[in-house]
């Protein structure tokens, strides 16, 4: 009986240390992955100052037993439907990539027709829509992504300035004249806070003391002259914006510089300078 007391000891032991030793080698909970995406961190950003477009994306240098031979966007812009333009990445630190050979692929192109079909237009707002795909050996690893276009510089469509104007001969007396600029703002028109000029005098002073001129798109009248509006702002809120330009006896004869600012609420502007040349 103590024979097999003893021989149930040891199983006993033997199959509590197997056991263990079968608890230490699995491994956790964790699975242990050979290949994770090859593709992640994808970026997007358009840098409306410069009209350029910028991608980049952070790539594995081998996926599935193969080495990564090129990157590129798949660019569809805001019609994910329509045909793509394809772009190619790269990490040599060139055509917009910031470091060469850190594992990030970018390229920085310019938002042009000439360059691309896809442009981005002075219009456009929403979504815009992409894919990064990148080649291991003969396959191709992708993955599609948009980015929301948020808040786009405003536009000027078009300035109304007159190019010459008469100084009056005698005192008290002016020669008067309409300015309009027809703004745009991609995030509607309610998106524009001010349009404005500086307005430079032959002597380089500013007139107004150098403050801004505001225009005004308010659908007021000056003078209360039905029959004459287009000396003021005929319409309210329609992206046209209006004032009266005046020349007097004191008005130095040369060459003026008028340019025109339209800002929206975020503080993005654009410019444009007309000239004006003052005559006897």
């Amino acid at each position: 009986m103590m024979g097999h007391a003893l021989k149930f000891r040891a199983m006993r032991v033997l199959i509590i240390l197997t056991m263990l030793l079968l608890f230490i080698g699995c491994p956790g909970t964790d699975p242990i992955i050979e290949d994770s995406d090859p593709i992640s961190n994808v970026q997007f950003t358009f840098h409306q100052d410069i009209e350029k477009l910028y991608f980049s994306s952070t790539i594995t240098e081998s996926y599935g037993g193969n080495s990564l031979s090129s990157v590129n966007v798949i660019w569809f812009g805001t019609d994910s439907s329509r045909a793509a333009d394809s772009i190619a990445l790269n990490d040599e630190g060139l055509h917009g990539d910031i470091l060469s050979y850190d594992g990030i692929y970018g390229i920085k192109t310019a938002n042009d027709s000439m360059v691309i079909s896809n442009v981005i237009t002075q219009s456009d707002s929403g979504l815009v829509f992409y894919k990064i795909i990148a080649k291991y050996g003969s396959e191709w690893v992708s993955i599609s992504d948009s980015s929301e276009l948020g808040n786009l510089m405003p536009a000027i469509i078009s300035i109304s300035f007159p190019d010459t104007m008469l100084r009056p001969t005698e005192q008290n007396l002016y020669h008067i004249d309409s300015i309009f600029v027809t703004a745009h703002d991609p995030n509607g028109l309610n998106d524009i806070q001010s349009c404005f000029l500086l307005f430079k005098k032959p002597d380089g002073n500013y007139a107004n003391n150098g403050d801004p001129i505001l225009l005004y798109d308010d659908g007021v009248k000056y003078p209360n002259d039905t029959d004459n509006p287009s000396i003021w702002d005929s319409q309210l809120s329609d992206g046209t914006y209006s004032r009266l330009i005046t020349i007097g006896y004191d008005n130095p004869i040369g060459t003026y510089e008028a340019t025109f600012w339209v800002k929206d609420w975020d503080g993005l502007f654009i410019t444009k300078t007309e000239v004006l040349e003052v005559i006897e």
